[in-house]
């Protein structure tokens, strides 16, 4: 390759983005093995375009930045950027995309940390399409999908599911069924009236208590597949709640819907004592006092964000509700857009 060439390649950025999702009903069932435990498993979530986004460069050396975080590390190799928090998901990724020269990956969000809304999945999304892009590497988006549960499994040292991810690459709302050899992910109808609910129907609350699902979910994970009795009950329910997610949104019905997400709660609740905490349990009250027909925490719980559910026209009065609590209702849609290029360009 000629002197020009590198410098055009040295040159080029590709961004690339991917959404947040709310899950609606059925997590956990999409950590492996779990889903093999119960009937019909299946997870129902929505894209929303709380997206992040990633750049990725050659570059004279190895470099992850978040200007967010006030993050900026250059090193020689990317395994020198596996230990630091805010660095290991870009080193990891740019190493397994092995590139022939060092490689730059800068990254942003636009949903609050520890929200529970599949952030750092999406981010991830985000790097792996950018990467894959400027490598040529051809992965299709199932294909990163898998690369980034892979890649998070290795960072976080625990078992990871894959709805955060399959949202990201995919958007828009779907069932995703766990089924034996490969996921099937099928799309549903969203709209109330010809409306986004998220404007209509739904208050993603975020409630200020920042969350880590890995300690949760490795409790959850434990608990299950030691067999007790109350996770077992819990998980069964939470699968139950899932088929009827997905059966009141083909057919429109949204009281059955707000049936199903407090269904999924409760069953949810019953798997460990990780998964709410204090000050949850009272940003919960406070959204129901105010009108919210059903509540849920999205992703493990234990902090992060509440998804509620209000009557026609009562969304105001519980965004005022997470307001007063010392929360924030989080301005966003739902997104029918899943991993896409955002830039492409070679500077002139």
């Amino acid at each position: 390759m000629g002197d020009r060439d590198g410098d055009l390649l040295l040159s080029r950025a590709v961004t690339f983005s991917a959404p947040t999702r709310a899950d609606l009903a059925g997590g956990t069932l999409d950590i492996w093995p779990v889903g093999l435990l119960v009937e019909r498993a299946s997870t129902v979530n929505v894209a929303i375009d709380l997206r992040a986004k990633a750049t990725a460069r050659f570059a004279p050396a190895w470099r992850v930045v978040n200007p967010q975080r006030g993050v900026d590390l250059e090193a020689d190799e990317p395994k020198a950027l596996f230990h630091h928090a805010f660095t290991a998901l870009g080193g990891r990724l740019a190493a397994f995309f092995a590139p022939d020269r060092p490689v730059e990956v800068r990254f942003e969000t636009t949903a609050p940390p520890g929200s529970g809304l599949g952030g750092s999945s999406a981010l991830g999304m985000a790097i792996a399409g950018a990467l894959n892009r400027l490598c040529g590497a051809g992965w299709s988006v199932p294909e990163l999908v898998q690369i980034v549960m892979d890649t998070e499994v290795r960072i976080l040292r625990t078992a990871t599911g894959a709805q955060d991810q399959l949202a990201a690459g995919l958007g828009g709302t779907h069932a995703h069924h766990w089924e034996s050899p490969a996921p099937r992910s099928e799309r549903l109808p969203w709209e109330d009236g010809g409306s986004d609910p998220l404007a209509t129907r739904l208050v993603l609350a975020y409630t200020g208590e920042a969350h880590s699902s890995a300690e949760p979910n490795r409790k959850v994970l434990d608990r299950i597949l030691a067999g007790e009795p109350e996770a077992v009950r819990g998980t069964e329910a939470i699968a139950r709640a899932a088929i009827e997610m997905r059966r009141a949104l083909l057919a429109g019905d949204w009281d059955r819907a707000a049936r199903a997400l407090d269904a999924e709660w409760a069953g949810r609740r019953a798997l460990s004592e990780a998964v709410t905490t204090p000050a949850l349990d009272r940003f919960e009250a406070a959204l129901r006092e105010a009108g919210a027909v059903a509540v849920k925490a999205c992703g493990a719980g234990a902090g992060g964000t509440l998804l509620a559910m209000t009557r026609p026209g009562g969304r105001e009065a519980v965004i005022a509700a997470a307001e007063r609590a010392g929360g924030e209702a989080l301005d966003t849609r739902s997104d029918p857009d899943g991993l896409r290029p955002e830039t492409d360009e070679v500077p002139g």
